[in-house]
C-alpha cells in the first residue's frame, strides 16, 4: 500500500483547517468533513460516469462544487503519487457525457463548449452512453469529434454507426485495445460496452451484449493467454445481466484472471462482486462522485500464483476540493496544475458566453425530486401537477378544451433549489427538447386509465410486446430503475423514506471521533464490499419512490370533471402511450391520430415561462 504523503495532515488536524475555496466564482466553498483515506494498490483507477455536461460542478451544493479543471488537476496529482511509488493510475469514463446541463445543452450546436473542455482530461479508456445515441446529430458529433479526440482510448465493442459521409456501417470506435501499463507492466485487455439499448436513432446500431460476446473477434481476443487483467468499461449497470454474461464468457476461458468492470447508467454509487477476482464499480452521476478503485496482490506475468492474495478496494470521492486536497496531501497553493487552472478558466468563459447566469426568477423554497414523497408540497412533481401544467400548458388552437396532461417523471432530472433560477437552472431541471402531442376528445375515464396502466402495470411494457422499450421503468429516473430492478446494494435504493430497509450505515466511530467537523447530509452507500465506500462521512438522505408518470387535469371551460379530454403527453413516451392505450381499450391509432400540441414548446419552456410569470425576484422574501 502506498504510504501517506508527508504533507497529508491527519484527520484530527482538520479542526484548525483554513477554508478551501471553490474554483468557479459562483460555486459554494466545500465544507470540511471527516474523511476516509484511499487504499492504493498496484493498479489504481479514477472513474467518472453519467456526467451529463456538469463540467462546471455543482454551483449550489458544497459537497460537489469542484469543476472539470479541478478534476484535471486531481488526476494529474494522483498520477504523480502513483508514479512516485512505481504504481499505475488509469482514468476511466463510461459515457452519458451529454444532456443535462446548460454548459452542454444551451450551445448551438449542442456540446460546442463541453467537447473542448472534456478533451483536456487525459482519459485512458472510455465508452459511449445511451444519451450519445438518442439523436443523429449527437451520435455523429461523437463519431466525428469525441472519438478522434480520444483516439486509441475510446472503445465501442457493440456499437456501429452509419458513416455520415459514406453511409457505410462502421464501428463507432475500436472494439477493444491491448496495452501494457507504464510502471507495473500489467498486460491489460480492455473492452467498451453499452447495455442492450433499443431507443437509439436509426443511424446507429447497438448489438445486444450476449450476441457480441459470441462474435469471432471477441472470442479470439479472450483466448489471449498473456493477460494480467481484463478491463471492461461500459455504460452498463454493474449489477446487470449484460455484465454477468461478459463475466461468464471470460471466466469460461480464464478461471482466475482478474477482471475489473466499470459501469454506469443507474446514476448510483455501487460496487458489484462477481467472484474473489472480479469486481465492478459504478460512480454516481452529474459529477457528484469521482470513483476510486485499486487492485493489489497481482502476480504480474506469473499465471501460477495470479489469484493469490488479490485485494480490491474502492472509494466514492465527493467531488470537491476539500476531498481532493486531502487525498493528494496538497493545499490551495500546491494542488492546482497549470492545465487544470486553464480548464477552469475555459469553463468560466464558456458559461459567460452562453449567458448561463441570466436570471429568470427566484425560487422561494427548494423543490425535491425524491427527498420527499411525490405528493408533498415540497415535491417538484406537486409543483408541476398543481401549478406549471395547469397554468401554462394551453394550445391556442384548442382554446377552452379540457385536457389531461401526462408527463413521465424521468423528464425531470434534478432538484430545484431555493434561490436564483437561471438559464442554467432550466437545463439542469429539465434538459430535454421533447415536445407535446395529443389525442382529441378522448373519454376522460379512458385517459385516466392510460395513466393508471403506465404507473401500475409495468408488465405490459415487456420487450416481447410489439417492440416496446426494453426497460419497464425507463419512464422514471435511472436511479429508480436501480431500486425497481432489485439492485439492493445501492445508495439510492437504500436511502430512507418508505424504501429504507436497513439501519443507518454511518460508522459512529468516525462521526463521534471528530465532533469539530460537520457531518452533512449526503451519500451513505452500502454495496457488495460493505458500508465504508464513501470517502466522506455523511448523515443519510431520505429517498422516496415516484411513479412513472404524473398527470394534470386542465379543465378549460369546464367546472367539473369533463366527459372527454385532449390526452396530452410528452412525445418521448409515445411508444408507452400507444401500448397503454391498447390495454385501456381505447379505440385509437396513437401514432397516426395524434397531433402536435403547442408547437415548438418543450417542458423546459413551460417551466421557464411559469417561473418568469410567478417567481419574480423582486417579490421574494
Amino acid at each position: 500500500m502506498i504510504p501517506v504523503p508527508k504533507s497529508l495532515v491527519s484527520l484530527s488536524a482538520f479542526s484548525a483547517f483554513s477554508a478551501v475555496l471553490a474554483t468557479q466564482p459562483s460555486a459554494p466553498d466545500p465544507i470540511p468533513a471527516p474523511l476516509r483515506d484511499l487504499k492504493w494498490g498496484q493498479l489504481n483507477f479514477l472513474h467518472t460516469t453519467d456526467t451529463h455536461g456538469w463540467l462546471a460542478g455543482h454551483l449550489q451544493e458544497p459537497s460537489y462544487s469542484a469543476d472539470w479543471g479541478d478534476y484535471v488537476s486531481f488526476a494529474t496529482r494522483m498520477r504523480e503519487i502513483a508514479e512516485a511509488h512505481g504504481r499505475d493510475l488509469l482514468v476511466i469514463d463510461t459515457g452519458d457525457r451529454v444532456e443535462g446541463n446548460g454548459l452542454y445543452d444551451s450551445s448551438e450546436p449542442k456540446g460546442t463548449y463541453t467537447s473542448q473542455i472534456l478533451r483536456q482530461q487525459h482519459i485512458d479508456v472510455m465508452s459511449s452512453g445511451n444519451h450519445e445515441l438518442y439523436k443523429k446529430t449527437t451520435s455523429e458529433a461523437e463519431f466525428l469529434s469525441t472519438v478522434p479526440s480520444f483516439h486509441g482510448h475510446y472503445l465501442a465493442s457493440n456499437i456501429d454507426i452509419f458513416h455520415p459521409t459514406t453511409g457505410e456501417l462502421v464501428p463507432l470506435a475500436a472494439r477493444f485495445k491491448k496495452f501494457i501499463t507504464q510502471n507495473q507492466g500489467a498486460r491489460i485487455v480492455a473492452f467498451g460496452f453499452l447495455f442492450d439499448f433499443t431507443m437509439n436513432c436509426n443511424n446507429t446500431v447497438v448489438q445486444p451484449v450476449e450476441e457480441t460476446i459470441k462474435e469471432r473477434w471477441f472470442q479470439e481476443v479472450v483466448l489471449d493467454k498473456d493477460v494480467d487483467l481484463f478491463l471492461v468499461v461500459g455504460h452498463v449497470p454493474v449489477h446487470s445481466r449484460e455484465y454477468d454474461s461478459i463475466f461468464k464468457a471470460i471466466r469460461a476461458i480464464h478461471p482466475e484472471t482478474p477482471i475489473q468492470f466499470f459501469g454506469g447508467h443507474y446514476h448510483i454509487r455501487d460496487c458489484a462482486r462477481f467472484d474473489s477476482n472480479a469486481y465492478g464499480l459504478a460512480s454516481g452521476r452529474f459529477m457528484e462522485t469521482i470513483g476510486f478503485m485499486s487492485i493489489d496482490g497481482l502476480s504480474l506475468g506469473d499465471r501460477k500464483s495470479r489469484s493469490a492474495g488479490l485485494v480490491f478496494n474502492r472509494r466514492y470521492i465527493d467531488n470537491n476540493l476539500f476531498s481532493f486536497h486531502h487525498h493528494t496531501g496538497l493545499n490551495e497553493t500546491t494542488f492546482p496544475t497549470e492545465r487544470g487552472r486553464n480548464v477552469s478558466r475555459l469553463i468560466r468563459e464558456s458559461r459567460t458566453a452562453l449567458q448561463l447566469d441570466e436570471i429568470y426568477g427566484c425560487v422561494p423554497r427548494t423543490l425535491w425530486v425524491s427527498r420527499v414523497p411525490h405528493s408533498s408540497e415540497d415535491s417538484i412533481y406537486t409543483w408541476l401537477h398543481q401549478k406549471v401544467l395547469p397554468d401554462v400548458l394551453k394550445d391556442k388552437s384548442r382554446s377552452g378544451k379540457p385536457a389531461l396532461a401526462i408527463v413521465n417523471t424521468g423528464a425531470i432530472r434534478f432538484d430545484l433549489f431555493k434561490g436564483e433560477f437561471t438559464r442554467d437552472s432550466a437545463y439542469i431541471v429539465s434538459p430535454f427538447t421533447s415536445g407535446f402531442r395529443y389525442l382529441k376528445d378522448v373519454p376522460y375515464d379512458k385517459a385516466a386509465l392510460v395513466l393508471e396502466i403506465l404507473n401500475k402495470q409495468p408488465k405490459i411494457l415487456a420487450p416481447s410486446l410489439d417492440g416496446a422499450p426494453p426497460s419497464p421503468w425507463s419512464l422514471a429516473a435511472p436511479e429508480q430503475a436501480a431500486y425497481r430492478h432489485g439492485v439492493g446494494n445501492s445508495d439510492d435504493a437504500r436511502r430512507g423514506g418508505p424504501t429504507r430497509n436497513m439501519p443507518n450505515n454511518q460508522n459512529p466511530m468516525f462521526s463521534n471521533a471528530y465532533p469539530q467537523l460537520e457531518v452533512v447530509p449526503g451519500y451513505t452507500t452500502i454495496d457488495d464490499l460493505g458500508a465504508d465506500g464513501d470517502d466522506t462521512l455523511h448523515s443519510p438522505v431520505d429517498f422516496y419512490q415516484v411513479p412513472n408518470c404524473i398527470d394534470s387535469l386542465i379543465l378549460g371551460n369546464e367546472s367539473a370533471a369533463p366527459e372527454t379530454v385532449d390526452l396530452v403527453y410528452v412525445d418521448f413516451i409515445e411508444p408507452y402511450i400507444t401500448l397503454a392505450a391498447r390495454y385501456a381499450r381505447l379505440s385509437v391509432d396513437v401514432p397516426r391520430e395524434s397531433d402536435i400540441y403547442m408547437p415548438s414548446t418543450s417542458l423546459t419552456d413551460l417551466i421557464v415561462q411559469w417561473v418568469k410569470d410567478n417567481w419574480s425576484c423582486m417579490v421574494q422574501p
